[in-house]
């Protein structure tokens, strides 16, 4: 099909991925903190795409994963997020 555009996990995510499985999750940014072991307002510099550690990035990562989310990028930087439909 022209025009298709197709989608790979992604290994690492920025703050619009955050943002989205946030939101699709629904999950408070206070929820998303206390799985992930940082500070609250950590969860708001990620998502403001401010720098933060690395290792962070991961942790907010492993607890967004461990909730169902999975994350997608394709070559011209597109990103779609998968989360878990509610029940």
């Amino acid at each position: 099909m022209a025009g298709s555009v197709s989608f790979a996990l992604s290994s690492r995510i920025d703050a619009r991925h955050v943002r989205m499985a946030r939101a699709g999750l629904g999950l408070s940014v206070r929820d998303l903190a206390e799985r992930a072991g940082v500070n609250k307002a950590t969860i708001v510099r990620l998502e403001a795409g401010m720098p933060v550690r690395g290792a962070t990035t991961e942790a907010v990562k492993a607890a967004l994963e461990a909730e169902g989310a999975c994350f997608y990028i394709n070559d011209q930087g597109t990103i779609c997020v998968s989360v878990p439909a509610r029940k």
